[in-house]
């Protein structure tokens, strides 16, 4: 940091703006101009206050071809552009004038120590970057002044690359999941269709037997009419065969019914144990959706981090899991030891009875219990053992990702053992 206590003099303004009437009405100490302020402030000022989209507009209007530019490219010329007055460097003055003109007014009439508060104020909230180019445009900042300013935007950068990367990974993480998920529900439609395409042909052969049966039915009929009109013993000899080997092609076929009733059963189950699946993969499909679009959210943003960020340091402690999904139990393993934990992991069922809750409870240093995977029963047990053993209790409203990296942080919950 030598530039703030060696600064050439070639680097420092020469000579401040003129005021304009407002300035002399109001004794509003006037704003230095983009090509004015320190060198150091030139590249993060171009980059936090402007846009993508600004900057490209930005070399469009000074007629500077944009086609096939890398954002870095792009950036590089407008920070050498910066360096003296031009074309450029004026259009990009006048666009930082209109964004935050009315925004850096009140906070050029401050003293140091009221625009230092209030620029600390800005970066807490993550709404810091008109409050940035005030403290580069204002003239007479002292260099311990700008020091801090500059200080502090230059770490949060660095923290920032290292929470894109750590998202990066995460999103290309669930992306996977996802895709495995819709592979798997795209091979459940298809076994579907085959189950209603089957069903629906043994439909039709049912209703053909059924047809056929009462069709022999009615033959067995008419043949019982006719051997009542009979009296002679060889034709009545030759309608009970006849009548015989109908009763058996009739039991025969009463048989076949029977069984393509029992198999048309047995599809009907399957078809209904599919469509559950199905759902439940749809579901979960669904779930690590809005997963991916949180984290996305939280990467495209990742230039706004505040103390607000999921990002935590666990320091090796152990953290038990009760409840939850228990298809993400791979996702939570990975969240907790990527975060420094050790997990541990109790499905919520109490089938193993309370002593292998109370066991994992014991050797845990966080609890956390979302209630919409586990029962009223079970949050009041994991409670009751938290303040028996003095173990923090984090009780959850869900069992998203999101949520247990909030609680981690410090940002949610509530730990019962405190009440």
């Amino acid at each position: 940091m030598e530039e703030f206590a060696n600064n050439k003099p070639e680097t420092m303004p020469k000579q401040a703006a003129p005021l304009s009437k407002q300035q002399e009405e109001s004794g509003r100490p006037p704003r230095l101009s983009l090509w004015e302020i320190e060198y150091f402030f030139k590249c993060p000022v171009v980059g936090i206050c402007l846009s993508y989209s600004e900057q490209r507009q930005l070399l469009k209007k000074a007629g500077i071809p944009v086609k096939r530019r890398s954002p870095f490219e792009i950036h590089e010329i407008l920070v050498s552009g910066a360096e003296k007055k031009g074309r450029l460097s004026e259009k990009t003055d006048n666009l930082l004038n209109r964004k935050f003109g009315p925004e850096i007014a009140p906070l050029l009439d401050l003293d140091e120590k009221a625009f230092l508060e209030r620029w600390e104020a800005c970066f807490r909230m993550g709404e810091y970057a008109g409050a940035f180019w005030a403290a580069a445009a204002r003239p007479g900042l002292s260099i311990k002044s700008r020091r801090q300013i500059f200080g502090t935007i230059h770490m949060a950068m660095h923290g920032n690359v290292e929470q894109s990367a750590r998202l990066r990974r995460r999103l290309a993480f669930q992306e996977e999941q996802a895709g495995r998920m819709a592979a798997k529900a795209r091979e459940a439609v298809t076994a579907k269709k085959s189950l209603q395409k089957e069903h629906v042909r043994l439909q039709q052969e049912n209703s053909l037997l059924s047809k056929q049966l009462t069709s022999l039915e009615r033959e067995t009929e008419a043949l019982r009419r006719n051997f009542t009109s009979l009296n002679q013993s060889r034709i009545h000899s030759e309608l009970e065969s006849a009548n015989g080997a109908i009763r058996e092609e009739l039991s025969a076929l009463s048989l076949r019914i029977v069984e393509k009733d029992a198999y048309t059963s047995k599809l009907v189950e399957e078809n209904k144990r599919l469509s559950n699946e199905l759902d439940q993969h749809r579901d979960l499909s669904n779930h690590y959706q809005k997963e991916t679009h949180q984290l996305v959210k939280v990467l495209l943003e990742h230039n706004r981090c505040d103390a607000g960020c999921p990002s935590f340091d666990l320091c090796k402690r152990r953290v038990l899991i009760v409840g939850g999904l228990t298809k993400m139990e791979a996702l939570y393993r990975q969240m907790i030891e990527d975060g420094g934990g050790i997990f541990e992991y109790h499905d919520g069922y109490m089938k193993n009875g309370l002593r292998n809750l109370e066991s994992r409870l014991r050797r845990a240093d966080i609890v956390l219990c979302p209630t919409n995977c586990n029962s009223h029963a079970a949050c009041s047990l994991v409670k009751s053992l938290g303040k028996k053993h003095n173990k923090p209790v984090c009780i959850l409203a869900s069992s998203s990702l999101s949520a247990m990296a909030q609680a981690l942080s410090g940002n949610a919950g509530v730990y019962a053992s405190g009440n």
